[in-house]
């Protein structure tokens, strides 16, 4: 099937995708949403073993979903997060409002997953992930809303159940695109880009539900230094060490050896971040960079001499930058292109990796889709960089490439601060998709920064909201 076949056949059978909004309004879960709180859902109505008729793919929607997905999503500011996590009782009328605005995201991403192109809903993993969500979105709306200590620990419970569940939707969402590839072949090249930009939007939202799904359930144990996933005085480098480690350790497991990975951090600091989005970022970084260069350089395939790994770390005003230089021989500039779409490796199995795996989780700090008895994966399926880029710009940050091809390549790593405490955010945060509701407002790859952009007039509403949810905050507290 050629490139202009395959998209001509294809669009002609598929809905135009729903556009979703987003919405500055600040959390309350009483807030007017045009959505009611009874249960309607109807869990007979909508079943992946069903196959999709693609004309009418967002009326198979649960009914319930349908109703929750017209809502409007809040955005969530750090600030208030942070707080959230230190303060029980703000905690427990947090989860009132994770209550209403969980669905209503999953509700989205139900009815967002539905309207794909090219037949992309059909596809057995998109599928699976159609109906978990939608089983997820039933469950929270048959759940009680948590007001009491014991509902407050049952509804943690189910988040953990949900977000556990939730590991498997890279997997499976990768599997459906790859089915499709397989179909297309040479001719995926013509739809890629519209499908990267799908995987990105959804992607980056999912980023945001695990965020808050995580947040709210690591707040429940209190733990010292931390506001729920948040770390108030996070280390990059032990991050770096620790990530270091595991890189090395996934390397020598499946390429029977492993370059030394050299952390610097010439003027040790903390700063507020998740440490578990700075590990997966790091670990799929450092097992690019020794993978390239135990290729590069391995002579017996065991003990070989191989340059090292470094990892610079350097504390600026705003931002934490991260630089990681290797000498695997670099990319060439054919392939540069390629790096950040979805589904683009270059890696070819090992005839010292096992061939033996068994399904893992996703991604959350470990990655990709397949996981070997005993181990995690070093590379191969696609993911691991373009997501770790969208962990990266979720707070305003960025990961970039550069390449001198035959040498080697630095990988920069731009991770904003989040204030002090979340206070004080610089405007790379203000502006992120997290401060908003998740949501990618454009799909041009090569204008990251222009993405992450508000205007003046949404900035001043912003502050003007913030201010006055402080003030009401306040006022209820006393």
């Amino acid at each position: 099937m050629g490139a202009s076949t395959s998209r001509a056949t294809l669009r002609g059978a598929v809905r135009p995708r729903v556009v979703l909004g987003w919405s500055h309004r600040f959390p309350s879960h009483s807030a007017a949403s045009g959505v009611s709180g009874s249960s309607q859902c109807n869990r007979s109505s909508s079943s992946s073993s069903t196959p999709l008729d693609l004309k009418s793919n967002v009326h198979l929607a649960d009914r319930c979903v349908q109703r929750w997905a017209e809502g409007q999503t809040t955005s969530v500011m750090l600030l208030d997060l942070k707080e959230i996590g230190l303060d029980q009782q703000r905690r427990r009328d947090h989860g009132a409002f994770l209550h209403r605005e969980l669905r209503i995201r999953m509700s989205q991403r139900v009815l967002e997953l539905l309207s794909l192109p090219y037949r992309l809903p059909e596809r057995q993993g998109i599928r699976d992930v159609i109906s978990w969500y939608t089983g997820f979105v039933q469950d929270l709306e048959d759940a009680p809303v948590p007001s009491t200590a014991a509902q407050d620990e049952e509804f943690t419970n189910l988040l953990t159940r949900v977000f556990e569940e939730h590991s498997e939707v890279i997997q499976a969402m990768a599997f459906g695109v790859q089915d499709l590839m397989a179909e297309l072949g040479e001719g995926y090249q013509a739809v890629q880009p519209e499908v990267d930009a799908c995987l990105r939007r959804f992607f980056m939202a999912r980023i945001g539900l695990r965020f808050l799904l995580q947040h709210h359930i690591e707040s429940f144990r209190s733990r010292e230094g931390h506001s729920g996933i948040l770390q108030l005085e996070c280390d990059p480098a032990a991050t770096a060490r620790k990530a270091a480690k595991d890189a090395m350790m996934l390397c020598r497991a499946h390429l029977g050896q492993a370059p030394h990975i050299a952390i610097h951090d010439t003027a040790p600091g903390t700063f507020t971040y998740v440490p578990m989005h700075l590990h997966y970022m790091l670990l799929e970084v450092f097992k690019n960079a020794c993978r390239a260069v135990v290729e590069q350089h391995a002579v017996s395939g065991f003990d070989d001499q191989l340059p090292s790994v470094n990892c610079h770390i350097v504390h600026g005003y705003e931002d934490v930058t991260i630089r990681i230089c290797d000498e695997g021989g670099g990319i060439d500039r054919a392939r540069m292109r390629d790096i950040w779409k979805f589904m683009y490796s270059t890696y070819k199995k090992s005839p010292w990796s096992s061939s033996r795996t068994s399904p893992g989780s996703g991604d959350s700090a470990s990655n990709p889709l397949q996981r070997p008895h005993g181990g995690g994966v070093l590379a191969g399926y696609g993911v691991g960089l373009s997501l770790s880029r969208l962990y990266a710009q979720y707070f305003g940050g960025d990961l970039r490439i550069l390449s001198l091809d035959g040498y080697g390549t630095d990988v920069y790593l731009h991770l904003n601060r989040l204030g002090t405490g979340c206070e004080n955010l610089p405007k790379g945060v203000l502006y992120s998709p997290s401060m908003r509701d998740s949501s990618v407002r454009w799909d041009d790859a090569d204008k990251e920064q222009e993405r992450l952009l508000v205007s003046a007039d949404e900035e001043a509403f912003l502050r003007r909201e913030l201010a006055a949810y402080r003030r009401r905050a306040r006022t209820e507290g006393s």
